[in-house]
């Protein structure tokens, strides 16, 4: 398979990337810091298109990592760098796999699970969840600015229209890299 993998320098990315490439598949990373890998990767700056584009042409999947680190302080600036740089991104993976000749079968498009309530009576999941809301005035702020990313973040990705790529949300929260590429694998 072709994994082309926006943002895909970080933690998460580079141990899919690594998984991904020991198997023999070809890894393409899009990375604001290129830096040296066994895989390929490519500079963009996860806002506007560029060289890059034609690399998801005939891709197999696109799996958008790209979102700037929720281990920070949650000043103004930085949750509105943690909000953009999803959205942005995401924005952008959407309109290039939208305009492509051979767009890429599937785009995983990485979410968060906080946008579920928090409750103890049932599971939480796509069919039967129940999604929080940002209005809920008992909600600590920093839930309420969590919940608003994920739905600008989901938002943007369904605002474009890929009819010939499959879309699949990736609510998650706590990442275990160890078993990162076989969960993908299972998508």
């Amino acid at each position: 398979m072709k994994l082309i993998l926006p943002g895909g320098g970080g933690h998460l990315g580079t141990m899919l990337a690594k998984a991904f490439h020991a198997e023999g598949h070809e890894v393409v990373v899009l990375s604001r810091k290129p830096a040296a890998a066994s895989w390929r990767v490519l500079e963009w700056d996860a806002v506007s298109p560029g060289a890059w584009t034609s690399e998801l042409e005939g891709a197999d999947v696109v799996i958008n990592l790209t979102g700037r680190s929720v281990n920070c302080r949650y000043t103004p600036e930085n949750r509105r760098l943690i909000k953009e740089s999803r959205v942005l991104s995401t924005r952008l993976v959407g309109r290039v796999i939208a305009a492509a000749k051979q767009p890429p079968k599937i785009w995983l498009q990485p979410s968060t699970a906080t946008i579920y309530a928090h409750r103890f009576d049932a599971p939480n999941d796509e069919k039967t969840g129940l999604l929080e809301s940002v209005s809920d005035p008992n909600l600590p702020d920093t839930w309420r600015f969590s919940i608003d990313v994920a739905n600008s973040w989901e938002a943007a990705a369904n605002e474009i229209a890929t009819p010939r790529t499959r879309k699949v949300f990736l609510r998650i929260s706590i990442v275990e890299t160890n078993n990162a590429a076989a969960r993908c694998r299972q998508l």
